[in-house]
């Protein structure tokens, strides 16, 4: 007689308390599954033979979080990857893991890495991505029994989590502990699109080629375009050079060629930079493009570009110093933003507000391939000028 294989679910994440709060419905003994729980910072891999009730199975897990951790030594993802490769052999399995557009970026980017590197298929649980509206593959509705186990568990074995302050990433609060627990499928491109999306403030936003879909979104399409207007309105190309502060992979640059300004894009990071020098080789009408390796930082202080304006579009959003701006060479300043982010600015006291105009008002638009949709927050457009 051949023995049946048992289908083996992997739930592979970070810390203990997500096993129970985004894969409670992997756990149900309901399922007849074995399962395997690896617990990344703890170092911990746990096998669970099917038929074992939901309390036996969150015991083991209970215990790690009484216990301090001290001396655990946590999995990479390249160890994840192969101890469930050597644990589960040749019986099916399925990884279940975060979300590589989670919120908190060490779950963000545990998702994203693991997912690259296992051989089964994965399902990424929604977790806390709250800027987003999911298009998932699977739906589990806990039923009563469930959310009451998890609101058990949660409260009796994570209590210091539930009293931590809601912005710390391991804070366990109301939208981290869903009824519904939502998962989906992702290939390499998606996956890395999700992770870039928010990664955004940092240099993972360039581990995709055009993270923000500026050649298809209509919505960026439409904001691009009204921007290359805008300044056209206000400057002719025989003005002098443009200084374009961050570039990314040179969209507005190449539309600012096009009309014949003189552009001085510039661009830190090292992905989009390169990128930014693909574009600009491979266009006919790039003109008399330069590129540049400044930040907005260098550009006041040591790498000072002298122009007939400074276009800051879209990227006053990292904590810039305003302050700086008085240092750019120019009299004129080009700055967009989301008009909320806009009207909180103080802009200091040696420029005047010439013009305020909307870009582009706020919409809904569907992003990475339909996965998810978002509600895009319009962009509103000011010019400075110096005061004499």
């Amino acid at each position: 007689m051949h023995k049946i294989a048992v289908m083996i679910d992997v739930v592979a994440v970070l810390r203990p308390e997500d096993v129970a709060v985004d894969f409670l419905s992997v756990l149900d003994p309901g399922r007849d599954h074995e399962v395997h729980l690896l617990l990344a910072d703890r170092g911990a891999y746990l096998r669970l033979p099917a038929g074992v009730p939901l309390a036996g199975r969150l015991a083991p897990l209970a215990e790690l979080l009484r216990s301090s951790g001290e001396g655990a030594k946590p999995f990479s993802p390249g160890q994840a990857a192969d101890a469930i490769a050597l644990e589960t052999g040749d019986v099916a399995a399925t990884i279940w893991t975060h979300n590589p557009a989670d919120s908190r970026e060490r779950r963000a980017r545990w998702g994203f890495e693991l997912a690259g590197l296992v051989r089964a298929p994965v399902l990424h649980a929604v977790g806390d991505a709250r800027w987003f509206e999911w298009i998932t593959d699977v739906d589990e509705r806990l039923e009563r029994p469930l959310v009451e186990a998890k609101l058990d568990f949660v409260n009796t074995q994570c209590a210091a989590l539930v009293g931590l302050d809601a912005e710390d990433e391991n804070a366990l609060i109301t939208r981290r502990v869903p009824s519904v627990e939502r998962f989906f499928s992702s290939g390499p491109d998606e996956r890395a699109r999700l992770f870039a999306l928010m990664g955004s403030m940092g240099d993972d936003a360039a581990v995709v080629q055009d993270p923000w879909e500026f050649a298809t979104s209509q919505y960026e399409i439409e904001r691009l375009d009204a921007t290359a207007a805008w300044v056209r309105r206000h400057l002719d190309p025989a003005s002098g050079r443009v200084i374009e502060v961050g570039a990314c992979e040179g969209a507005l640059t190449l539309r600012l060629a096009g009309e014949r300004y003189l552009v001085d894009a510039t661009e830190p990071n090292p992905g989009f930079l390169e990128r930014l020098r693909e574009s600009v080789a491979g266009h006919s009408a790039a003109g008399d493009v330069r590129i540049h390796p400044h930040s907005f930082e260098d550009l006041a202080t040591t790498a000072r570009l002298t122009g007939s304006a400074y276009l800051l579009i879209e990227m006053l959003y990292y904590g810039q110093g305003l302050a700086l701006l008085d240092r750019f060479p120019t009299d004129r300043l080009f700055i967009s933003m989301e008009p909320a982010a806009l009207a909180e600015q103080s802009w200091p006291a040696g420029w005047t507000v010439e013009e305020q105009v909307d870009l582009v008002l706020p919409r809904f638009e569907s992003v990475v391939n339909g996965r998810a949709h978002l509600r895009k927050r319009g962009s509103r457009g000011l010019l400075l000028l110096r005061r004499r």
